[in-house]
């Protein structure tokens, strides 16, 4: 009995430990439940009861320096289903109902309603019809977990204008590559939501219940860029990609005195309202043969924005960087007689560097003609005797070891010699820009220096953020990065510039009325079988006081007017300062003479017979002509150029009979590298009037060869003495 007793204590007492442990146990877990992981099963506990939907914020809007809106959010609407609250039966006809009206494949959207999930999109970016006939058909069918949202869909009204600089959004609407990226926790804003509650059993509880929680739309941003000089810089850009056969074309249009850049583009762009569509014709034609590694990469380089991200060889315009750096030292001053002497090449380190006129020497020169001949040797012996220590001093004091700083993604630097492993060799060649590499930026900050009195300006894109109330948040104010050179230096660079363009190697860059100083470029990139050229032109105008930096390059132009930067870049240069100055509203420099050719003025010779007409014209030296015959004593409509216009004399004015006659056309011919008197008779062959610009030979042509225009247009050819371009 006593042991009976024994076993029944024992076994009571083991009860009672196991109780007390498992009770410690459940403790323990009601412990770790409510207070080490509360937050969590809170929050897990919320989501099953809730049921949100996303309400989009409005993405900022970007505009340019005008107030062009250049990226933009607009209103549309989302579809979304709670698929918990259709009864199965239901499921197929409503997907098919929503297909009908959706234009959209209904199994594809049954295929969505059939998710076990809280919530699903159907469809985005739904127009305001399509999503008023969605909201009756949910209200005419008392339809519960059928929902149409509002929400944002991000446009570019100028489509491929500025795209690399501006980026584009991905379908969730962040920023993927440019501003839209670099900017995105500016832009981006806050979504709102619509939180319901739903039962056990997953379905929603009545509408009143419904929390609405409103969005924070995005901060707006200002750029410095100006839609029209970068509509300015696009158009010649494209003309000069194509008319060059180039690989592609890059600007960057620089305010010196600020580092505001007014334009940056780079050809072959793209649209960013359709950015996964493939620019290039032959990729696009087997884009379904690449592989997916294939695809990103020519995706990626098709966005890649070459103005910052592309470090090259800059050949001849880097030249005022040793120039700077010689004055500086006092090595040398600008007009020292005698200073140089090229002898058509320069022996170094066992290797025989030429000048880019070999056989022909330049012989004894100062430096300012040294700039003006864009003379190799020359520069060679300068950057000899700076020394690669000094000299590097420099490159590190213009900036070109590091980053603009520039506010945009994606921005590389050049690639310069090591000051530890710099040869004589490496000296010489890199006095006259070749074995090192400097993107388009860092070239356009160098130029700017020389423009502002020897300052590096760190570059900057956008002017001001503000929030969608238009309260300002933050302005950019210029920053200067320090004083790389005297301000009397950067004057005596510049005059240098100036007389490049105005009797140098850069003469194609000259613009009527205004003073420009410029340097040519014209780089080998790579070697041997795999050698290429860059050709570039930087220029400033005016010159009495910088309103403009313009940095211009042509990657492998293989078209017939060679690979010369004076020749194939220096006057495009010239049309975009042209342009840009007097939209600007800069007064001219000087009042100049434009062409040796007279000129008269087209008078009005609508509401006259044609007798009358012929008559008036033939008395200031021009003549008419007509696509058919015409009676003499037939009132003219309309005429060709209008009247105003200015005509060479002997020009030719075509005139209709009536304004609903359709004006004939012709095909535009190449007429560079012809004298004025033979592209005036080509032209006037094709049926087309001339504006001469400039004495020599015909280096660039507003109208591209092979275009279509009408006939008794005027086409602008500017005119070069084209010796010793370079």
């Amino acid at each position: 009995m006593a042991f009976a007793k024994m076993i029944h204590k024992k076994r009571a007492l083991f009860l009672l430990r196991a109780s007390v442990a498992l009770f410690a146990l459940l403790a323990l877990r009601l412990f770790y439940i409510q207070i080490v992981k509360g937050e969590y099963y809170l929050e897990k506990a919320y989501l099953q009861q809730t049921k949100d939907r996303v309400i989009t914020a409005s993405r900022g809007t970007i505009y340019d320096t005008s107030g062009n809106k250049l990226a933009l959010s607009v209103s549309t609407n989302t579809l979304s289903i709670a698929p918990t609250n259709i009864e199965t039966e239901d499921k197929e006809k409503l997907a098919k109902d929503l297909a009908e009206i959706l234009d959209m494949s209904w199994d594809k959207i049954l295929s969505k309603i059939n998710k076990t999930v809280s919530l699903v999109t159907i469809a985005t970016n739904i127009e305001k019809e399509k999503a008023e006939e969605l909201t009756k058909y949910i209200y005419n069918n008392e339809l519960k977990g059928v929902y149409v949202d509002e929400s944002t869909n991000r446009i570019y009204p100028y489509g491929s204008m500025l795209s690399h600089v501006l980026g584009f959004t991905g379908t969730d609407d962040q920023g993927l590559y440019g501003i839209e990226s670099y900017y995105e926790t500016e832009l981006a804003g806050e979504d709102g939501r619509i939180v319901g509650s739903i039962d056990g059993g997953g379905n929603e509880t009545p509408y009143e219940e419904e929390e609405y929680i409103a969005p924070t739309n995005g901060n707006d941003i200002t750029l410095t860029i100006d839609a029209t000089i970068q509509g300015i810089v696009e158009k010649n850009l494209e003309k000069a990609v194509k008319e060059n056969v180039s690989d592609k074309g890059v600007c960057v249009v620089m305010r010196p005195s600020t580092g505001e850049v007014l334009a940056m583009a780079t050809y072959p762009d793209f649209d960013p309202n359709d950015p996964f569509t493939i620019n290039d014709a032959t990729l696009a034609a087997k884009w379904d043969t690449m592989s997916s590694k294939e695809k990103n990469n020519a995706l990626n380089n098709m966005w890649r924005n070459t103005a910052i991200s592309d470090a090259y060889e800059p050949g001849s315009t880097f030249k005022v960087v040793t120039a700077s750096a010689a004055l500086e030292e006092d090595i040398v001053s600008i007009d020292q007689a005698g200073a140089f002497n090229c002898k058509g090449y320069v022996s170094i380190s066992g290797w025989k560097i030429r000048c880019w006129r070999y056989p022909r020497v330049h012989g004894a020169q100062t430096l300012r003609q040294a700039v003006m001949n864009s003379c190799n040797p020359s520069f060679m012996q300068a950057g000899l005797k700076i020394g690669k220590e000094k000299y590097t001093e420099y490159l590190r004091a213009y900036n070109l070891y590091d980053r603009t700083g520039i506010d945009l993604p994606g921005e590389t630097t050049g690639i310069i010699h090591d000051p530890k492993t710099m040869t004589e060799l490496d000296l010489a060649t890199t006095s006259f820009g070749q074995t090192i590499s400097v993107t388009t930026l860092q070239t356009a900050v160098i130029y700017s220096a020389i423009a502002n009195g020897g300052y590096i300006m760190k570059p900057y894109v956008v002017k001001e953020v503000r929030s969608a109330d238009g309260t300002l948040i933050s302005e950019t104010t210029p920053t200067v990065k320090k004083q790389v050179i005297s301000e009397s230096t950067a004057s005596d660079v510049l005059s240098a510039l100036f007389d490049t363009v105005d009797k140098g190697t850069g003469k194609a860059a000259k613009v009527s009325g205004y003073t420009v100083a410029g340097k040519t470029g014209t780089a080998e990139e790579g070697r041997g079988k795999n050698l290429w050229y860059m050709a570039s032109f930087a220029g400033i105008a005016p010159v009495n006081d910088p309103e403009v930096v313009v940095i211009f390059s042509l990657y492998d132009p293989k078209g017939p007017s060679g690979h010369q930067g004076g020749t194939i870049c220096a006057p495009v240069v010239g049309n975009i300062i042209d342009e840009t100055l007097r939209y600007l509203d800069v007064n001219p420099s000087y009042a100049v003479e434009d062409t040796m050719t007279k000129t008269v003025v087209v008078p009005d010779i609508t509401g006259k017979t044609y007798k009358e007409a012929k008559e008036a014209l033939e008395k200031v030296g021009l003549k008419i002509a007509s696509d058919k015959v015409i009676a003499q004593d037939k009132i003219i409509l309309d005429q060709i150029p209008k009247a105003g216009a200015n005509l060479i004399e002997d020009g030719t004015v075509r005139v209709y009979n009536s304004t609903e006659d359709k004006k004939d056309t012709t095909t535009v011919p190449d007429v560079r590298g012809l004298s004025v008197k033979k592209a005036i008779t080509k032209l006037n062959k094709s049926g087309l009037n001339i504006k001469v610009v400039g004495n020599g030979n015909a280096i660039i042509q507003d109208a591209s060869p092979g275009d279509v225009v009408t006939k008794g247009s005027i086409i602008t050819v500017k005119f070069v003495d084209t010796t010793d371009l370079h």
